[in-house]
């Protein structure tokens, strides 16, 4: 499945600056690719969204993203 959810909240631990930039939207999208069930993922910080190609519930989902420091809704 192919959603585009809408970020509330993102705690980055890549960016020191905490503007979070594009490449901190690349680099958590890689780290997302490296969890199982998710397939694809493009992050765009300017946007507030996330597109995430997953195989998880609903609830999986949002607990993977919520331990990776990323809110949506």
């Amino acid at each position: 499945m192919t959603e585009t959810l809408t970020i509330s909240y993102l705690n980055c631990g890549f960016c020191t600056a905490k503007n979070h930039c594009a490449s901190c939207g690349a680099e958590l999208a890689q780290s997302l690719l490296q969890r199982p069930g998710i397939e694809a993922a493009e992050m765009n910080i300017p946007d507030h969204t996330l597109q995430v190609t997953h195989t998880l519930d609903a609830d999986d989902l949002e607990d993977l993203l919520d331990g990776m420091g990323v809110l949506v809704g």
